[in-house]
């Protein structure tokens, strides 16, 4: 079976068109948009048909429907928890994220709000901010899962490079 693959996007504040360049560039089997204007990921989802597009509420959605401030999904196998990471004082330091990831088995915890990309394994646990995917300097990340496994990085959308 081939490699499933994750586009990771926070932070779009409406902006759209990177979003839809990161679908179009990356292929991904799935979204996982990590809140402010998750009304883009709705859009995302209208605009490729089939795509599943899943999304948590972040500090900035304050309107539209109702939807979950965290997310708890396996993907082949690998444990997946993500956040807008607002309510665990992400600007100010990772260890209460961490924890809470921890708390929940997740191999994979994903958090936005800071717009500040960022990816490293820290005891077996991969923490990933893909940045803002609307701004001046849009990112997104990725989550490839493989065998029970993840491997995780973050790529500048204006540059196509992993960051």
């Amino acid at each position: 079976m081939d490699a499933m693959k994750l586009l990771i996007l926070s932070d779009s504040h409406g902006e759209q068109e990177f979003m839809q360049l990161a679908v179009r560039r990356e292929r991904p089997d799935a979204v996982i948009h990590l809140g402010d204007h998750c009304a883009d990921a709705d859009r995302l989802a209208e605009e490729f048909c089939g795509l599943p597009v899943l999304s948590v509420r972040g500090n900035c959605d304050l309107w539209g429907p109702p939807r979950a401030e965290t997310l708890l999904r396996t993907f082949e196998g690998v444990r997946i928890f993500g956040t807008h990471g607002h309510r665990y004082g992400v600007k100010q330091g990772l260890l209460r994220f961490s924890l809470a990831a921890q708390e929940q088995q997740a191999q994979v915890a994903l958090f936005g709000h800071t717009h500040i990309p960022y990816c490293r394994q820290e005891g077996g646990l991969w923490l990933l901010n893909p940045g803002a995917c609307g701004g001046r300097a849009p990112s997104c990340g990725i989550v490839t899962v493989d065998g029970g496994k993840a491997v995780c990085c973050v790529k500048d959308l204006l540059l196509e490079e992993t960051l």
